[in-house]
């Protein structure tokens, strides 16, 4: 039998050719996202339906809009402050990484806490899916949906400032009660017994303190002051360098004398005090024979609202000729002329006039907030049901001990010690059923309150008297520059919203059906779990 043939030479290596086959085509990458989801109590995590129901629901999103969840942030507190620490580590994460620009989330107020959180993603040029709410806000978004997504996050701040009423009672009776309810000043160290927070002198800071009231009533400046307690070795609150307004802070602060002030009340103290009240009012003389006495009887619509475009400092106001009243920078820098407080009335004005919406963009407005009643009450009455069976509970509990007392099974003391923690959580449960049968009336009312005031802010300006002018620009109106004769304002969110969707109103060639692309669903206001 003859030998196979062999392939020899420079073809010996090639490798024999297949029939040609159409490549495939490559997938397209997959987008890259977080996911983040929060509950405000550690009860609504140990009862196991807020977390979990929130994740369910981002993974079936992420799955159907195409996008790898490479990480999840779960928050489970109750600050009101930034700073929750998912939530930061998140913020850390997204700065990091490149290729990861999305965030999942299931509604707007389980991504903020308050307008800090809100500005904080809005620097990052991030892409964030409402999911519940079918929204997707990016800087390409249209100026509509960040109109309204604005009004959303300022209506879910008032909404925790509501909800947040009862720490703040709870403050209000222990400054009733003589004691201070914010964290101890220097010189004073917080001690917790029985469940209560009280003040007790620091050892080593409180005879500095003391030193401090006694070098001011006997004439020292507050630089020799400064100098002498960093020599002693007395450091801040949180270890830092004493300043001087650390020591003018202490120098005005009655509480080491016996008193305090809270919300705008002057208590007597109970905590143990550092100085005399007569040491106190030495003091107090003493700082305020160094104060300037002279009175400036006119009033300037903008003083310290402007800064100079060029140097960053406060643009100040000054009479000339008596009559003619002009600002200018404060360090005449030389590079800004003077400007006539006429003009500037003309300039603060014509801003103001831009958010007027007219009649048809207030009737498009109202007729949003007035469809996301719905969502707001079933999320009430979600709660409100919960709160119901746990009441129902509680009085269930309170009848069968009852009945157990009455058969010696439990004694008398056992009885009413129960019975009066279940008492003091029923009365919460009513509060709070309460507060949620007002919620939505009182956060529709206050978009629309909103509204109306960006859209009457021109007319009520030009009504109002130079201190009423100073308070409207001030809620309006944030960071106003003046460089080269003319004024540079940022309008506040939502106002500077509100200005974009009342130019796009205007716009004859916008059609409605864009401007009206604001669907009542994206206004699943409240996630009432807070």
């Amino acid at each position: 039998m003859p030998a196979p043939k062999t392939t020899k030479g420079r073809w010996a290596t090639r490798p024999r050719r297949s029939r040609a086959t159409p490549e495939e085509p490559a997938r397209p990458a997959r987008r890259q996202a977080v996911l983040y989801a929060r509950v405000s109590t550690k009860d609504q995590e140990r009862e196991g339906y807020s977390i979990p129901a929130q994740k369910e629901l981002l993974v079936a999103y992420a799955a159907d809009k195409g996008f790898d969840v490479v990480h999840e942030f779960v928050d489970v507190e109750t600050a009101k402050r930034a700073g929750r620490t998912a939530f930061s580590e998140m913020v850390t994460f997204l700065k990091k990484t490149r290729t990861c620009k999305v965030v999942l989330v299931e509604k707007t107020d389980r991504l903020y806490r308050n307008l800090k959180d809100w500005v904080r993603l809005d620097d990052m040029d991030l892409e964030i899916h409402l999911a519940k709410e079918g929204v997707v806000l990016s800087d390409g978004s249209r100026s509509t949906d960040k109109f309204m997504h604005g009004i959303r996050v300022l209506m879910a701040k008032n909404y925790i400032d509501n909800l947040s009423e009862e720490v703040r009672k709870g403050m209000r009776q222990k400054a009733q009660e003589g004691h201070w309810p914010n964290p101890a000043p220097i010189g004073y160290l917080n001690r917790r017994e029985a469940g209560k927070s009280t003040l007790v002198r620091d050892p080593e800071r409180a005879p500095l303190i003391a030193g401090v009231f006694e070098r001011c009533a006997a004439g020292q400046s507050i630089d020799d002051i400064v100098a002498w307690v960093r020599q002693a070795g007395m450091k801040g609150k949180h270890g830092g360098v004493v300043t001087k307004s650390t020591i003018h802070s202490v120098l005005r602060n009655p509480l080491y004398a016996g008193q305090f002030w809270w919300d705008g009340v002057l208590y007597d103290g109970k905590d143990p005090t550092l100085i005399s009240v007569t040491l106190f009012d030495r003091a107090q003389a003493r700082l305020d024979g160094h104060h300037d006495t002279r009175v400036n009887t006119h009033e300037f619509a903008f003083s310290g609202l402007i800064r100079c475009a060029h140097c960053g400092l406060a643009v100040v106001a000054e009479i000339q000729k008596k009559k003619y009243i002009y600002y200018h920078c404060s360090r005449n820098c030389q590079k800004e002329p003077f400007v006539r407080e006429e003009k500037l009335v003309d300039m603060f004005g014509s801003v103001l006039r831009a958010l007027h919406l007219g009649d048809k963009g207030m009737e498009l407005a109202r007729e949003v907030l007035l469809d996301s009643r719905k969502s707001i009450k079933a999320d009430a009455e979600a709660r409100q049901q919960a709160a119901r069976l746990r009441y129902d509970r509680l009085t269930h509990l309170i009848d069968k001990a009852y009945e157990d007392k009455l058969e010696g099974r439990v004694d008398e003391e056992f009885f009413q010690r129960r019975r009066e923690e279940w008492d003091r959580e029923r009365t919460a449960l009513v509060e709070t059923m309460q507060r949620l049968n007002k919620a939505d009336r009182e956060n529709l009312d206050l978009a629309v309150q909103v509204l109306e005031i960006g859209n009457r802010a021109y007319e009520l300006y030009n009504e109002a008297s130079v201190t009423e002018k100073r308070q409207l620009l001030d809620l309006l109106c944030s960071n106003c520059e003046m460089g080269n004769g003319r004024l540079m304002i940022n309008l506040r969110d939502p106002w500077n919203k509100q200005r974009s969707l009342a130019e796009a109103m205007r716009n004859e060639e916008t059609p409605l059906t864009e401007i009206k692309g604001v669907r009542s669903e994206w206004w699943a206001i409240l996630d009432l779990n807070q």
